[in-house]
């Protein structure tokens, strides 16, 4: 698909989301015409199963020290809101 849309368009910016091709390297993509690659599945996706680890530690813990090393910093979270430092 992309070396026949690069062959009628050039300019155009050409993004993917690689889901069901995920063993094409970005490389190989780029090598293509592809100008962004987008990983919001995989994001996605990863996010799910890290959550529901750390319920089920708080839940065998009663408590959330347990699952403090693995979560991102509160301050590392309000960085990434503009106007709360």
């Amino acid at each position: 698909f992309c070396d026949k849309f690069r062959a009628v368009n050039n300019d155009a910016l050409l993004v993917v989301v690689p889901t069901s091709f995920n063993s094409v390297y970005e490389k190989e993509l780029e090598a293509h015409g592809v100008n962004v690659v987008i990983y919001a599945n995989q994001m996605l996706r990863s996010s799910y199963p890290a959550m529901l680890n750390t319920a089920r530690t708080i839940l065998e813990n009663g408590r959330c020290l347990e699952v403090d090393a693995k979560c991102m910093p509160v301050n590392e979270i309000l960085n990434l809101i503009p106007g709360t430092v």
